[in-house]
């Protein structure tokens, strides 16, 4: 349409431009808020040029495009020598003041942020075209499915060049789905299909599931095509499903929805050959495929076997192979054979690689996790590592790659990536209070913490840390981590802290004073891939003290000195706040020996973790986390294990049902002839923990997850063997608030005590 405008304005420009007609001097008129000279800029009309009537054709839909004016006409005068070209515009208003109309349901907050439109900017009319859509989207999502908007644009009085923008909502009410009905299908239940829908008919709970039970065209299209996915994915090659037909009820609050499928032949694998371009032989291809001669015609197999052939291809330099599936159905037999047609193409480079949108991480923090190379053969395998890499940063809120032939070479392809950084930093101080019926436990503590996981854009890793658990518990921990020294694959780190803890030895009430003040250093490497070594070297003044004689048989000042040794792979998508993906840490410890010192063991430890994600909507996600961790303590020749560094559990980390440290063996002492027996805390040199957590988003605008968790472990001595029995339980539900400042954890525990739930334990604690 507005090319049609133009059209005719140009015909109804006074302007017959020939060539002997040179440009002399170029006027702007009407314009107030564009400058004159950044009109000219963009101009192919220049001074000194000839003036053609085709260039002009250009200027007008370039300035058009800018998105500023109303109107754009081009004059020409005679003057000396040649011409005056003017360019008369008329600006459209700016924007004063929005406002909202109608709106009871949903408030400005809700949307503010996404808003396109801006205060004191010229009037762009897309841009409040899809502010409109958006909001609409955002009533819809509520489930407010009849929800309308528009907008009016209101001049403000004795001022033609602003205006006020009115945004007006009709919510209508929220729609819900009634009764579902499938019609025609046999190989699944109703059951078995609705569960899986979006539409799912509407029942008390709905309030509770994602994404409930709103009636949404969308949703219905999803599940019209997850329908017709399912059955594919069981061989069902030729499954048609019929567009749902949809009745709202009268009083307009609900909805019933009734699919028809017609099943069709249920297909298994006939024969899997190959033809066009082969770079590799056909029974090599056929052992990589997925789908077997004699297996179910499986659509999710079949899909993922097409994208393995183009990922073969592209790792071979061919970015644009093109896989081009034959089947042939037979029906009689039940078979359906399958050709693969592959075009190749040409050979494809890499060409430069560019990055926009890192306003604050340097360019050469990016590049580094690039696996590819300018000018080397395309890989597509090592193209998404390289966009994983990027992610597991923990830097950015998203990654794009934009890919672009190059202008000079059509067999190179440049990439450009797009981030968006996300605050990496927090700056936290707290004080809190944690209600205990035991007397004896520390009811208020503090914190305060500055860290920062890409410091100046480096992607150094810095910490201070300062706790105060209540009475003379208190630490301070300052740390600082290069994890890829000058862009290697080097990484280095140092930390130092001081401790001080009150220990609870006895039930009668027995402490004693410990403080700790150290240093550590470290260096790693990656190895292969994922794989990284490290070595750390750690020294240790350990001070303890009691006004309680008995207690110097548990006496254990001096110092301790360590070297540990450790392997990790780390595959999640997040380095910081992971949900997909797993890591693996191994490490062994040696204390004293030859490192000298007062204390003399070795400790050997696992921890893993496993996050397996559950997409309900692109933007939706829940994950489970599964966590294990083993640690066993050995004496190094008749030395004994020192008591503070034997296993116990219990706290927030992991027995969450559990009070502080307080699951472990004990042993009665009598710290007095005549006196009444006490228990010591005394631990195991084994431990076993599993824990078992689900996370799912409440807000997630304000990233805020709920979980329901499930932990469970055992500490062992010397003369138990490991065995998986006799674990200790609990199980609750809880809260994750991550905020700019800090991770805050609110946790309600109950312990499983011969199979009841005993009494429940909160938690609040800062940190993941």
């Amino acid at each position: 349409m507005k090319r049609l405008i133009i059209g005719l304005l140009l015909l109804l420009v006074p302007m017959s431009a020939t060539a002997a007609e040179i440009i002399k001097k170029m006027t702007v008129r009407g314009n107030a808020k564009v400058e004159s000279e950044a009109i000219l800029t963009i101009l192919q009309t220049q001074v000194g040029k000839g003036l053609s009537s085709a260039v002009v054709r250009d200027d007008i839909l370039s300035l058009y495009d800018l998105g500023y004016f109303s109107d754009v006409r081009f004059y020409k005068d005679k003057v000396s020598g040649g011409v005056e070209v003017i360019i008369e515009v008329k600006e459209k208003p700016s924007v004063v003041e929005i406002v909202y109309i109608g709106m009871d349901e949903l408030g400005e907050d809700d949307f503010k942020e996404k808003m396109e439109t801006e205060l004191f900017t010229i009037v762009d009319e897309g841009a409040i075209t899809n502010d409109v859509r958006m909001i609409e989207k955002a009533y819809l999502e509520k489930g407010f499915y009849l929800a309308k908007a528009s907008f009016k644009l209101v001049p403000v009085p004795d001022n033609p060049q602003q205006v006020k923008l009115e945004i007006i909502v009709d919510e209508g009410g929220k729609v819900l789905v009634g009764d579902v009905h499938i019609l025609g299908n046999e190989y699944f239940s109703d059951s078995e299909l609705i569960n899986q829908f979006f539409s799912q008919p509407y029942t008390r709970s709905s309030t509770f599931s994602a994404p409930g039970s709103v009636y949404n065209d969308d949703f219905l299209k999803r599940d019209t095509e997850f329908m017709a996915y399912l059955y594919k994915d069981q061989g069902f090659a030729e499954v048609k499903v019929a567009k749902p037909v949809t009745v709202m009820d009268s009083d307009r609050e609900f909805v019933r929805i009734t699919f028809e499928v017609e099943e069709g032949i249920q297909y298994s694998i006939g024969s899997i050959d190959f033809a066009g371009d082969l770079l590799y032989e056909k029974d090599e291809l056929r052992d990589w495929m997925q789908l077997k001669d004699g297996d179910l015609f499986r659509f999710s197999l079949f899909r993922k076997d097409i994208e393995m052939l183009i990922d073969r291809y592209g790792d071979k330099g061919y970015a644009f192979a093109d896989v081009n599936p034959k089947p042939r159905f037979d029906r009689e037999k039940k078979l359906v054979h399958l050709v693969y047609d592959i075009d190749k193409g040409e050979k494809v480079y890499f060409g430069e690689f560019t990055f926009v949108g890192n306003t604050k991480t340097r360019d050469n923090v990016i590049r580094r996790e690039l696996e590819v190379t300018d000018g080397e053969l395309y890989s597509g395998t090592r193209l998404n590592l390289s966009k994983r890499n990027i992610e597991r940063l923990g830097f950015f809120e998203e990654v794009q790659t934009i890919k672009k032939r190059d202008p000079e070479k059509a067999n190179v392809l440049n990439y450009k990536f797009r981030v968006k950084e996300k605050p990496t930093g927090q700056l936290q101080a707290a004080l809190g209070f944690s209600p205990s019926s035991d007397s004896d436990e520390n009811r208020f503590f503090g914190q305060g913490r500055y860290s920062e996981e890409n410091q100046s854009g480096y992607g150094w890793k810095t910490s201070f840390t300062g706790r105060w658990n209540g009475g003379n518990n208190y630490s301070l921990e300052l740390g600082f981590r290069n994890p890829r020294v000058n862009d290697s694959y080097w990484s280095f780190g140092v930390n130092g802290f001081t401790r001080n803890e009150v220990r609870l030895l006895t039930s009668d009430g027995v402490q004693v004073q410990e403080s700790r003040n150290g240093v550590s250093v470290s260096v790693g490497r990656r190895i292969i891939e994922l794989i990284r070594a490290a070595i750390a070297v750690k020294f240790t003044k350990i001070t303890q003290d009691s006004d309680v004689f008995i207690l110097r048989n548990f006496d254990q000042d001096g110092q301790s000195h360590s070297v540990v040794l450790s392997l990790s792979r780390n595959d999640t998508n997040n380095y910081i706040d992971p949900s997909e993906g797993s890591s693996v840490r191994l490490s062994q410890e040696i204390t004293g020996g030859l490192l000298g010192g007062d204390r003399n063991y070795y400790e050997t430890l696992f921890d893993g973790a496993y996050y397996f994600p559950i997409d309900f909507t692109d933007t939706y996600r829940t994950y489970f986390k599964f966590h294990s961790l083993f640690g066993f303590l050995w004496p190094m020749g008749d030395e004994q294990i020192p008591l503070f560094e034997r296993y116990v559990l219990g706290g927030p980390e992991n027995l969450r049902g559990y009070d502080y440290r307080s699951v472990g063996q004990k042993f009665t002492i009598i710290r007095a002839p005549g006196g009444f027996p006490s228990e010591v805390a005394y631990g195991g040199n084994k431990q076993a923990l599993f824990q078992l957590e689900y996370f799912f988003p409440v807000i997630q605008q304000a990233n805020i997850k709920g979980l329901l968790f499930y932990d469970t472990g055992r500490v062992y001595s010397e003369d138990e063997p490991v065995e998986f029995k006799d674990f200790s339980s609990d199980v609750g539900f809880g809260f994750r608030w991550i905020t700019p400042v800090a991770p805050f954890r609110f946790e309600w525990a109950y312990p499983i005590v011969d199979g009841d739930l005993g009494d429940l334990e909160f938690i609040f604690y800062l940190g993941y």
